[in-house]
């Protein structure tokens, strides 16, 4: 399946292919301070592949914060958080906002991650978070839902 997501100005946007199901593909709730203030239920599928787009590069804003393992993705424009992106060696891993989506009412799962450690931490993300790629100057997909 393909779900397509993007911020309500259409400069940020992702699309994930995965051969998860509904069933399978299980949304989570951070209870971090920042995922709790945006209400996010991320998805991710490691068996997936990602692409992030960001059709005006200088209204992507990039946030770091806690132990700075990852940037989470905003919009400039209209503030809309799209999800996180992690750099490593073997390259990008992301997680997505299914608020950006059409699908953005799915119940997710309370999930804490605030005991791990920056090295815990970037090894789960490369487990379990999506390859993907970040498309910088490029629109995302006239397809994807709008917020």
């Amino acid at each position: 399946m393909r779900i397509d997501g993007r911020c309500h100005c259409g400069n940020l946007g992702f699309a994930l292919e995965t051969a998860l199901t509904w069933e399978t593909l299980l949304p989570r709730e951070c209870d971090c301070s920042f995922c709790r203030a945006h209400a996010t239920r991320c998805v991710s599928d490691p068996e997936g592949r990602a692409t992030i787009f960001a059709a005006d590069p200088d209204r992507l804003v990039r946030y770091r914060f806690g132990l700075r393992t990852a940037e989470f993705f905003l919009c400039g424009r209209c503030g809309v958080y799209i999800g996180a992106w992690a750099e490593e060696a073997e390259g990008g891993f992301a997680t997505l906002n299914l608020r950006a989506t059409a699908h953005r009412d799915r119940p997710g799962a309370a999930t804490s991650y605030g005991r791990e450690t920056a090295e815990g931490r970037r090894a789960r993300r490369r487990e379990r978070w999506t390859p993907a790629e970040l498309r910088l100057g490029v629109p995302p997909p006239a397809a994807a839902g709008p917020a």
